[in-house]
């Protein structure tokens, strides 16, 4: 069963995940966007983490495009050329940026990615996700995202997402 209705809703959850560490963030900023939420709370060092984040993707000078299917989605991460003070640049959808790795998979997958749930090196190795370009690159890449692992599940609650917060730990999607 595909977790994401449609592209849109793709965009809406991952995409704007994605956006979070572009530039460097305030608490102030979280507690406009999500302290309506009633899983709002101020969990300490999350800033922190996200500004991390932000600046080590920044510094890999790379440009990673995410292909996705089911549904069919485009997330690019411009760390090459972003915007003046900007981290990274995201482009949702089809962009004229050509990256110098491109990371494919489904939507279920990148989510699952996202939920700390895959190893990236079997999912190579077994094509559940799939490269063009450097593996090489695609592989640099992973030690600078995956603090924002530990994130994705907070997101998922701040933002109302409960049934691919569910599916995260339900052993069934595993």
């Amino acid at each position: 069963m595909q977790l994401f209705k449609d592209s849109e809703h793709f965009y809406k959850v991952i995409g704007e995940f994605a956006k979070i560490p572009t530039r460097p963030r305030t608490i102030e900023e979280f507690r406009q966007w999500w302290s309506d939420s009633p899983a709002y709370y101020e969990n300490g060092d999350e800033v922190d983490q996200i500004n991390q984040i932000g600046k080590k993707i920044g510094n890999s000078k790379m440009i990673v495009e995410f292909e996705i299917v089911e549904p069919d989605a485009v997330i690019c991460i411009d760390a090459r050329n972003p915007t003046k003070g900007e981290n990274y640049t995201v482009y949702l959808g089809q962009s004229n940026v050509v990256p110098d790795v491109s990371v494919i998979a489904t939507g279920n997958t990148a989510h699952q990615f996202w939920g700390g749930l895959v190893s990236v090196p079997v999912a190579l190795l077994t094509g559940k996700i799939k490269t063009k370009g450097s593996k090489k690159k695609a592989l640099q890449l992973l030690p600078r995202i995956t603090p924002a692992f530990s994130l994705y599940p907070r997101y998922l609650e701040l933002i109302g997402e409960k049934q691919l917060l569910e599916a995260l730990f339900s052993p069934q999607r595993r």
